[in-house]
């Protein structure tokens, strides 16, 4: 029997049928994900209405929501409207190795919805949807919003684990020099980084109270006397140090600005060796799905930024006075964009 992925694909009407209603499918994750769901459901399967009592909602409701995720493969109904986890679900587990479950609240918050609702904003002027929704850049809100701004910070370490732990298994950042994390937030990527090269020292740089965070992930890793954490404003100055690195970074800004923040880390590099090295997504040529192509309009959307190309990688580089070097692909999602000093 075909999976309804292959059914819809091989059918223009039921593909557009697909699409067009999802939506609903982030929205239920969202719902699980916030009830705990997952975790309740850790050791077996339980039946909904004990989910229900235990998540003080109607019973029939969280059936419903919980039979269409197991219908995509998130949870499974094991008996008449009992349920267990599947590989999917376990992902939405808080203590679970690799849990997803701050990125999908922060990806399928309401906020986003709200967003997405005005994305035809975006192609017709180029500016934010998130502006026209809120009245504030994205940095701003999240400066002005504690609990929006928790869960961005929240998503963006859990996203920082699953990449740079995909990261680490395919480059080498060797074991000598001080390596900077520009935008490096709360310290969870370069901590990881210098834990897999005990010969690296590390600064983690961000603005003032952003950067504050980071106390705390270095001194739980032990990384207190080979990590220093500096606040400021990239677009300003950055750190000097022996090489650069930058997770998500240069995806958030348009070329402008991305250049300056380049070009930063290009004029207060040590030495002619350094290397900038940026882990992001990087857009292939065609037509074949891949997460960058929609990560870039989240970066459309939200940030006035965007996903790039190879080309478009060289071009941004030669304009801030480096070269591309090369491109490494890993096995998470994100690639290393390595560039050196023209």
């Amino acid at each position: 029997m075909s999976s309804p992925v292959n059914a819809a694909a091989a059918n223009p009407h039921a593909q557009l049928m697909q699409f067009a209603t999802g939506y609903m499918a982030p929205a239920c994750l969202y719902a699980v994900a916030t009830l705990g769901i997952a975790d309740l459901i850790s050791a077996g399967p339980k039946p909904a209405a004990e989910l229900a009592r235990a998540c003080n909602v109607q019973e029939g409701a969280l059936y419903r929501v919980l039979r269409a995720l197991a219908s995509i493969g998130v949870f499974r109904e094991t008996s008449p409207k009992a349920f267990a986890n599947t590989p999917a679900s376990e992902l939405l587990r808080k203590d679970f190795p690799g849990s997803m479950r701050d990125t999908i609240l922060f990806l399928s918050d309401p906020l986003h919805f709200r967003v997405f609702g005005e994305l035809t904003h975006s192609v017709e002027t180029g500016g934010t949807a998130f502006t026209k929704v809120t009245g504030l850049t994205s940095s701003e809100f999240f400066a002005q919003n504690s609990d929006e701004n928790r869960a961005f910070n929240a998503a963006m370490t859990s996203i920082s684990v699953n990449f740079v732990r995909g990261v680490l298994q395919g480059y080498d950042f060797g074991e000598s020099g001080t390596l900077a994390d520009i935008g490096g937030g709360h310290g969870m990527a370069l901590a990881m980084i210098l834990q897999k090269h005990p010969g690296l020292r590390g600064i983690v740089f961000d603005l003032p109270h952003v950067v504050e965070g980071a106390k705390s992930t270095i001194a739980q890793a032990g990384l207190e006397s080979r990590c220093e954490i500096a606040g400021g404003d990239f677009f300003e100055h950055v750190p000097p140090a022996d090489n650069y690195v930058m997770k998500s970074i240069i995806h958030d800004w348009d070329d402008e600005h991305a250049i300056k923040i380049l070009r930063n880390c290009a004029a207060a590099m040590r030495g002619k060796n350094g290397k900038v090295v940026l882990i992001e997504l990087v857009i292939h040529p065609g037509n074949e799905p891949e997460l960058g192509k929609w990560i870039d309009l989240e970066m459309l959307a939200i940030a006035s930024g965007r996903e790039r190309t190879e080309s478009e990688y060289a071009e941004l580089f030669e304009k801030a006075g480096l070269r591309l070097a090369r491109i490494v692909r890993t096995q998470a999602p994100a690639s290393v964009v390595e560039a050196v000093k023209a």
